[in-house]
């Protein structure tokens, strides 16, 4: 009853931020204060081929996001207020379970309404303050996604990279420099753990090109025995010349859990890649990986080539140590004004499996449409 009741009140909030956006005017002043919204809706078929054991692999589904800003001028200062938020499509409570496959159930809890950015900035010429949840600074991604699940990316933005996290963030822009300074959760939701992460980025560029080191400390973790490691370091990379763009990033990290922790215990969405695994007390697993992305886009076409490696350290576990190599190719193309087609595949290398993996592929597939209710100016 208590999850009926929290799947109901998020589709009521859901439906009330749709009717917002759709009823909300637009600022007309010339410093652009004033209200502004932007929300879309995505339907699609999904085909994951590495899912194929859990019965979940083909699904069609619609989802949604709301993006909405209030922004105000206070004496020097542009003060915002900004949210961003999914409708989600959860799946059908009667999931294939067993005593292998009930260890991923909670892999597919789908809640119906997700905040993922909700935040106040304050700006001032070159610096800003933000507080709240927001898009972390480390690195920088110019991968399109055409799912709330972020499924189609690169594999260190889906594995290792977190997008979202909670916390205070400072910001300077001058000129050719940026440089960014988080103090976060750790997590994308609220804390579990006293400790608390420092990210920061410092960077050079511009819109055509730029370059940029990003590092994360994850200081002391508590006493917790399920704690695990989350500390990155990375260099990015873009360039753009013409309707091409050319963007890349490289990360070495520690990850894995910091005390003994049987793995049957794990009780939150788990890694398919067996990251969440204990190697020695207090001991961190090292990885490195990065990828090159090529973004060709037009006025009405835009098409994307991407391909990323991931090498973990050999700790003689054959499902944690085996390589990763995933291609991605995703096309998108306007057919009226708002509204795209797209289509999006990932490929990946074959890999040791557990038993309960047998028959499953390593490729995903993603096709449907995009439909913006305001699009963007």
């Amino acid at each position: 009853m208590r999850s009926l009741n929290r799947r109901f009140m998020a589709f009521v909030l859901g439906i009330c931020l749709s009717v917002l956006t759709l009823v909300a005017d637009t600022p007309k002043d010339g410093d652009g204060a004033g209200f502004k919204y932007n929300a879309f809706v995505r339907a699609f078929l999904l085909n994951d081929q590495r899912i194929q054991w859990s019965g979940l692999e083909t699904t069609f589904s619609a989802e949604a996001v709301v993006n909405l800003s209030y922004l105000k001028k206070i004496a020097r200062w542009q003060v915002m207020a900004n949210g961003e938020f999914f409708i989600n499509q959860p799946f059908n409570p009667n999931i294939l379970a067993d005593e292998y496959r009930s260890r991923y159930k909670q892999n597919f809890d789908i809640d119906t309404f997700s905040c993922k950015q909700l935040f106040i900035e304050a700006r001032n010429g070159a610096f800003a303050f933000k507080i709240g949840k927001f898009i972390i600074p480390f690195g920088r991604n110019y991968v399109p996604s055409y799912c709330n699940a972020f499924s189609d990316q690169p594999f260190i933005r889906s594995e290792s990279i977190m997008r979202y996290d909670t916390g205070l963030m400072l910001s300077v822009n001058s000129g050719l420099l940026h440089l960014d300074l988080a103090f976060v959760n750790g997590s994308e939701d609220q804390d579990t753990n006293s400790a608390k992460s420092l990210i920061g980025r410092l960077g050079l560029g511009n819109e055509k090109w730029g370059i940029g080191v990003s590092g994360k400390y994850f200081g002391d973790r508590g006493s917790e025995t399920q704690k695990q490691y989350s500390d990155h370091l990375g260099i990015d990379i873009m360039l753009t010349s013409g309707d091409f763009t050319l963007s890349g990033e490289l990360i070495t990290e520690h990850y894995g859990l910091r005390k003994p922790f049987g793995e049957d215990e794990i009780f939150w969405p788990r890694s398919f890649y067996y990251r969440d695994i204990f190697y020695q007390f207090e001991t961190p697993i090292n990885g490195t990986g990065g990828y090159l992305n090529l973004l060709w886009k037009s006025r009405r076409v835009s098409i994307n080539l991407n391909y990323g490696l991931y090498y973990p350290q050999q700790i003689d576990r054959p499902l944690h140590d085996a390589k990763n190599s995933r291609l991605l190719v995703s096309c998108s193309w306007q057919l009226v004004a708002g509204l795209h087609a797209f289509v999006s595949a990932l490929i990946e290398n074959d890999r040791p499996r557990e038993p309960v993996f047998s028959g499953a592929s390593p490729y995903m597939f993603l096709c449907g449409l995009h439909y913006a209710l305001r699009p963007a100016d």
